[in-house]
């Protein structure tokens, strides 16, 4: 499961951190997701598609 995630992140998520898109992809509802307190964090996470809550 933990290789799973990290080929998901390498294949998905890193290259839109890289080079994102103007407009942002929906949530991968397959993924947990994280918590986050920094918003450039949560903005950059965000544009990448990945299930994000802010606190």
């Amino acid at each position: 499961l933990d290789i799973y995630a990290l080929l998901e992140y390498i294949e998905y998520v890193y290259p839109l951190l890289l080079n994102p898109l103007s407009c942002p992809p929906h949530a991968n509802s397959t993924w947990m997701g994280c918590f986050v307190r920094a918003t450039k964090v949560c903005e950059a996470l965000y544009f990448a598609g990945v299930p994000i809550w802010l606190i």
